[in-house]
């Protein structure tokens, strides 16, 4: 794993292990978030395609059966990076999260609890990998949106708010490829 990190360090210069692990923990609770309110606007550009489409069947298969998942009191309070492998194209980070959450079902309508633990919070690892291209250009360019070249506050949503351009983060940045919870 050394000798991948120093290859990683080289093409990015900018990476740094504590705000790589701050950047997943903090995609992790805006990831669930956004399932609580049945809406990924806010993360799709930070997910892979399959990540993406992951979970929008999980909000779909919700919103069918009227129902929230809850996660209360979400929180990632140990993150270890397990396994750094380079590939032809990018570098692959695979990154142990350990969560905790009150995890359960409300009905959609009345807010009433259907199933799952309000008394305890769940503990368990989740495995995330996080992908980022080789040769990606530098973020200080990334405030532009593609589509129109107005100004995006990627903080924000990720997508232009004139032309619905959704920010390609993984031309630049690290992005969620998988995602095994």
């Amino acid at each position: 794993m050394n000798e991948t990190l120093e290859r990683l360090l080289e093409e990015d210069k900018d990476f740094a292990e504590a705000r790589f692990k701050a950047k997943v923990d903090n995609i992790f609770i805006q990831l669930y978030c956004c399932i609580m309110r049945q809406d990924l606007s806010r993360v799709e550009h930070f997910l892979s395609k399959e990540v993406f489409e992951k979970y929008t069947k999980k909000i779909e298969d919700l919103k069918s059966k009227n129902q929230i998942q809850m996660y209360d009191e979400l929180n990632a309070s140990e993150t270890i990076i397990t396994n750094i492998t380079e590939k032809d194209d990018s570098f692959e980070i695979t990154v142990k999260l350990l969560t905790k959450y009150y995890n359960y079902l409300i009905d959609r309508t009345t807010k009433k609890f259907i199933s799952g633990n309000r008394d305890y919070r769940d503990e368990k690892y989740v495995t995330i990998v996080m992908s980022k291209i080789k040769n990606a250009k530098s973020m200080g360019t990334a405030r532009q949106c593609d589509g129109c070249g107005a100004n995006m506050d990627l903080n924000k949503t990720g997508v232009c708010e004139y032309c619905g351009t959704v920010f390609e983060l993984k031309n630049y940045d690290w992005v969620v490829k998988s995602i095994n919870d």
